[in-house]
């Protein structure tokens, strides 16, 4: 007799059945509440969800502008800061972008020959976010258009208007109150490379050197709530 027989056969006894029918049971029973209760979860999540309310997120934004004139040389490297802390910051708002446009004095005239400018905003001990995809810190132009650079200073902000669940006013609006986002100082590099009118050499030395206009856009916000209109839940049971 093999011994899978074997097991069979002392399953099947009548001193066996009754405690094995009883762990068939016990495990069935077992099974249905497991089921039970996930069941139950979702009914809770679903209830959770749907009787959470939806806020609209809107900013009302401030602009402030710096600006710095400079005259640089050929092959120049210069850098120019901006403390931000001087900025008058309204009660209430935090600085969420900073946008830079840096401009030479052929831009928007006519010349033979644009010379190549290059701007790059250095990252340092100023507050922001620094590796956020939507932050653009280097440029260069030698067509006589503005080079334009991004820093995103407060998480995730963008200006646009968004939407949050939350129980309460107060959760919705902790995302855009933190604070110490936008202390410290703005860092410019500007590079200049003067190009001479078809490439020819200026013996003369007429052009050596280029005025650089760097406008400094200081984007400032404040959240306001209201609530979104409820729309059915998703998941029934």
């Amino acid at each position: 007799m093999s011994e899978e027989q074997t097991i069979r056969n002392v399953l099947m006894t009548k001193e066996s059945r009754i405690p094995t029918l009883g762990a068939y049971t016990l495990t069935l029973l077992l099974l249905v509440m497991t089921v039970g209760d996930f069941v139950g979860d979702l009914r809770t999540t679903a209830e959770f969800t749907s009787n959470t309310p939806e806020w609209n997120v809107t900013f009302e934004i401030q602009n402030q502008s710096l600006q710095t004139v400079e005259t640089l040389q050929d092959d120049e490297t210069r850098n120019v800061l901006f403390e931000l802390s001087e900025i008058d910051v309204p009660e209430d708002y935090t600085i969420g972008s900073v946008d830079v446009t840096i401009t030479s004095e052929e831009d928007g005239g006519v010349s033979v020959q644009c010379d190549s400018i290059a701007g790059d905003i250095i990252e340092n001990d100023l507050t922001a976010q620094w590796n956020d995809p939507a932050s653009n810190l280097s440029g260069q132009d030698s067509s006589c258009v503005p080079i334009d650079l991004h820093l995103r200073v407060y998480p995730n902000f963008d200006g646009q208007s968004t939407t949050i669940s939350a129980v309460n006013e107060f959760q919705a609006l902790e995302p855009w109150t933190e604070t110490g986002w936008g202390v410290g100082v703005l860092s410019i590099d500007l590079e200049l490379d003067v190009n001479t009118p078809l490439g020819f050499a200026d013996p003369i030395g007429l052009d050596t050197d280029e005025e650089i206009t760097v406008d400094v856009t200081v984007t400032m916000f404040k959240a306001s709530l209201s609530l979104a209109e409820r729309t059915s839940p998703l998941i029934t049971f």
